[in-house]
């Protein structure tokens, strides 16, 4: 059984590299690098808000952009390069059914129609919401 389990795991990983160019070990590496990073940032954060004390309530203002969501946004940008309010969903690089038969091309495509789909329409929502 643990062959069986092992010999698929070969496969998948193969199969990765062939679509992505990128070695499996390659990305195993880094993943721990970047966990443990990670972890460090985790620790600094919590310890950080553990120190906020809230002296008043914020007051929201119509026509007014919190400059946090304006940053926000300019990450998006930077990272998509996307304008505000101009977001779509960037189709794959590969066929949905490129990874079968170890991942379903039908899997695939509800993954990345749907749920991915919804963190565009949430990001565009947002957008909309907070008048950008």
């Amino acid at each position: 059984m643990a062959e069986a389990k092992e010999a698929y795991i070969s496969i998948l990983e193969k199969k990765l590299a062939e679509l992505t160019g990128i070695e499996v070990d390659q990305i195993k590496k880094n993943q721990f690098a970047n966990a443990a990073d990670e972890a460090v940032a985790i620790r600094e954060m919590a310890s950080y808000v553990e120190g906020i004390v809230v002296q008043q309530a914020g007051v929201a203002q119509a026509g007014t952009v919190s400059p946090q969501i304006a940053q926000m946004f300019a990450h998006i940008n930077a990272e998509l390069g996307e304008e505000r309010g101009a977001h779509a969903l960037p189709p794959l690089k590969y066929d949905f059914n490129a990874l079968e038969p170890h991942i379903s091309g039908m899997i695939m495509e509800i993954h990345h129609t749907k749920h991915h789909q919804g963190y565009i329409n949430n990001l565009i929502a947002a957008t909309k919401k907070v008048g950008i």
